[in-house]
């Protein structure tokens, strides 16, 4: 009785972290087989990148209108995959822990879609000597968008660096923005246009979530709705514990109540 009970336990904890974790990993392996697939193609002849990669001329771009969102899951190579997908993995990881569900989803799509419109917008601003003619291809302004909210959300939430040391998401994240600015004038600026549209969508999700939680926490009904402050209370008091030490720090109980509650 007592070995059953504790396999259904198991199973369940099993389920919670694999419910947590699918967007993530639907995301990153989706990514990384069109990628395969994309290279397999090419040397086949059978498929070329500017179909899907996004390209500078209004006039084009119109013609291929699809590409504002299928850039952002093709990469020209595996060395720009590989990054990109470490990135994605540890900040989506760290989002999943505080919005498991699809919402990392909507967050990188937006990401890639304002990536595309502030690339296309920066080479109306620039000057013509000044931009590299190239089309855009990869998920950089997804990873940013999920790179934005994750540090946002918890800004304090420290990762390891291997050789480096312990560092805060905060600091990462100015640490990208800094190189972004200061890598515009020295060469593809539209790219790094597109990092910032990034940047911009996770902000512009973050500020609409907070907007949204302020708003059902000040209801002139709060007086009756104790139960369910209470509950809000136990589950801020779980997201600062993860924000403090990492998602592992929980116990099954608090992983259980967090799963239970982001189904809500």
């Amino acid at each position: 009785m007592v070995l059953k009970s504790k396999k259904v336990y198991n199973l369940k904890k099993i389920s919670v972290f694999v419910k947590q974790q699918e967007a993530l990993n639907l995301l990153i392996g989706s990514t990384v087989v069109l990628f395969l697939l994309a290279q397999i193609l090419i040397a086949l002849h059978w498929f070329s990148l500017r179909y899907i990669a996004l390209p500078i001329e209004l006039d084009v771009f119109l013609k291929h209108w699809w590409t504002i969102i299928t850039y952002g899951f093709f990469h020209q190579d595996f060395l720009a995959l590989f990054f990109n997908m470490l990135l994605l993995f540890y900040f989506g990881s760290i989002l999943s822990d505080f919005k498991p569900g699809q919402k990392i989803w909507q967050i990188y799509l937006s990401g890639i879609f304002f990536g595309a419109v502030f690339f296309l917008l920066s080479y109306r601003w620039l000057p013509d000597f000044y931009v590299k003619k190239g089309p855009l291809l990869g998920a950089s302004a997804g990873v940013m968008a999920v790179m934005t909210y994750a540090t946002l959300l918890t800004p304090h939430y420290q990762i390891k660096i291997r050789f480096l040391g312990y560092f805060k998401l905060v600091h990462i994240l100015i640490f990208f923005v800094l190189f972004n600015l200061l890598q515009i004038p020295l060469g593809n600026p539209g790219g790094y246009f597109a990092h910032l549209g990034g940047l911009t969508a996770g902000f512009i999700w973050f500020w609409i979530d907070q907007s949204l939680k302020r708003k059902n926490t000040t209801t002139p009904f709060n007086h009756i709705q104790k139960p369910k402050l209470q509950k809000e209370t136990e589950i801020d008091r779980i997201l600062d514990k993860i924000s403090r030490s990492g998602y592992e720090s929980l116990t099954d109980e608090e992983k259980a109540e967090l799963f239970k509650q982001s189904n809500k």
